[in-house]
């Protein structure tokens, strides 16, 4: 009988010392809830990093017929020529700034599907702002500058070769 007592005590520390189900299923519920809004609280506020100034000399500005997409990789831009003259956009979504690449039509985001015209205007979301456009000059050489760290008004064009 006394083996039988002890059993029966050693049960009742057991019960004494485990977490009720209920407990758990609460902290369990607390701990997942603060997960999910730590991971919101990240999306959400997610920021585009700021690279350090950047300007790039490129080739001479009657080189880019009208209708041109050039792709300029070390600064995430793409340089166009229109019959207003050369402008240069952003290769950086405006969604979560995945780099954007070019299409029949335009630009696409390669993460979210993004979808943007040869003017940079959002076609298709998630993005809904428009890519922004980067200042362009010209040296006294007649060459394109790139300064990917200035935006400029999307009626913005460099005219004068």
């Amino acid at each position: 009988m006394a083996v039988r007592d002890k059993v029966v005590i050693e049960r009742e520390d057991l019960k004494e010392a485990s977490l009720p189900r209920r407990a758990f299923l609460k902290i369990s519920l607390i701990a997942s809830g603060a997960l999910m809004s730590w991971g919101i609280f990240r999306f959400l506020s997610y920021q585009q990093q700021v690279e350090s100034p950047v300007r790039v000399t490129l080739m001479e500005a009657d080189t880019y017929p009208v209708g041109s997409v050039t792709p300029v990789p070390q600064l995430k831009a793409w340089v166009l020529r229109d019959e207003g003259g050369l402008y240069a956009l952003s290769a950086v979504c405006t969604h979560l700034g995945c780099t954007v690449g070019e299409t029949e039509t335009g630009f696409e985001c390669p993460c979210h599907g993004s979808r943007f015209n040869l003017k940079g205007a959002a076609l298709q979301g998630p993005a809904v702002n428009h890519l922004e456009y980067l200042e362009l000059s010209l040296t006294e050489e007649n060459q394109v500058v790139l300064d990917s760290t200035i935006t400029v008004p999307a009626s913005q064009r460099l005219k004068s070769f």
